[in-house]
């Protein structure tokens, strides 16, 4: 069978596909979903755009902001058509974009906002105050301040450019580092987390580390070929900007389980009211023996002459075994006693 030919317009579509997703120098939000992607797509556009006409009023598009008399001019209706067409305006000037993150269940969102991190921050203390779920497949929101090669001296170079920020301050924040990675190799642990934390000492040497709540969290997401990085607050507090936990609050928040008191054991019951108990004697028969309790200097306790309590099966520090006497029955285990 002859090869045939592809058509023009499917490169053109494969260029296209490519580049819509994550890559470097991007701002915007790291939304993880529960499998269902569409679904997850269009629920962060609602929120996002909710809170952002909020924050900072509705969008405007650029065919709102023409006036009528530069509508009818034609000549420069299609000057001004034709220089869209080429730089591709009309969809860098959206506010929020979804990309393709190169991860399952994880979905780029790009953001043409200058501080993406104020506005998740603002809808998750929002949902946090009002503990209702405004998301069903929208799990946790990332914002992602900064993406760079993922390569260490890039990660250095870009937090180098990051943390003076949020670190050369009089507060001395105290800080915890957060890396994850999807589909990459290139970056080990230790290394990141090593780098951070001398530029961190390099901005301020007084800030300390501290892993259960710190001030600031400095959060890593590689993906592919891309770091992500972005320094965040009350991440912990937050639930790890998890939009489930928050509302539940039973992830990382577990009760403390009440523990009733039911008393003594049964066998220091027993051997405290001088009662009979039968214990085995390693050989599988059971033999009957008396245990008496004893008072000493007005502490009730039990009486040890040598035999430990896990010889007797008695709970308790020891006890005092009297042999049965001579013609004495041994009865065996199973058997009813009379």
């Amino acid at each position: 069978m002859a090869d045939r030919k592809r058509k023009k317009g499917f490169w053109r579509g494969a260029r296209k596909r490519r580049r819509m997703c994550l890559d470097i120098g991007m701002k915007g939000v790291l939304v993880t979903c529960n499998k269902n992607e569409k679904a997850c797509i269009r629920e962060a556009y609602n929120l996002l755009n909710e809170y952002a006409d909020e924050m900072y009023g509705p969008e405007i598009a650029a065919s709102d902001s023409e006036s009528e008399s530069e509508d009818g001019d034609v000549e420069a209706a299609l000057a001004k058509e034709v220089a869209q067409m080429k730089d591709k305006a009309g969809k860098d000037k959206r506010r929020f974009q979804a990309m393709d993150s190169g991860a399952n269940n994880v979905v780029f969102i790009q953001s043409q906002l200058e501080s993406p991190d104020k506005l998740v921050h603002h809808i998750l203390d929002d949902i946090n105050t009002s503990k209702k779920f405004k998301t069903r497949n929208v799990l946790r929101m990332i914002p992602v301040m900064s993406a760079c090669k993922a390569y260490l001296e890039n990660v250095k170079k870009s937090a180098e450019e990051m943390f003076p920020k949020f670190f050369s301050g009089e507060d001395n924040p105290s800080y915890a580092i957060v890396f994850k990675t999807r589909n990459s190799g290139t970056m080990k642990r230790d290394e990141v987390i090593k780098a951070l934390a001398g530029v961190v000492s390099e901005v301020n040497p007084a800030c300390k580390v501290n892993l259960s709540s710190p001030d600031l969290a400095i959060v890593i997401e590689v993906i592919r070929t891309v770091c992500c990085m972005s320094v965040l607050k009350d991440y912990f507090h937050l639930k790890k900007y998890n939009i489930h936990s928050i509302v539940e609050g039973t992830k990382d928040d577990p009760k403390p389980r009440e523990v009733k008191d039911q008393g003594p054991p049964k066998g220091d019951l027993e051997a405290a009211n001088g009662s009979e108990v039968k214990e085995g004697n390693g050989d599988g028969k059971v033999q009957e023996s008396k245990v008496e309790a004893f008072d000493k200097d007005g502490n009730s306790g039990i009486k040890d002459d040598g035999v430990s309590a896990e010889d007797n099966g008695v709970t308790g520090q020891g006890s005092k075994v009297i042999e049965p006497e001579a013609g004495g029955q041994t009865i065996k285990e199973g058997e009813a006693t009379k």
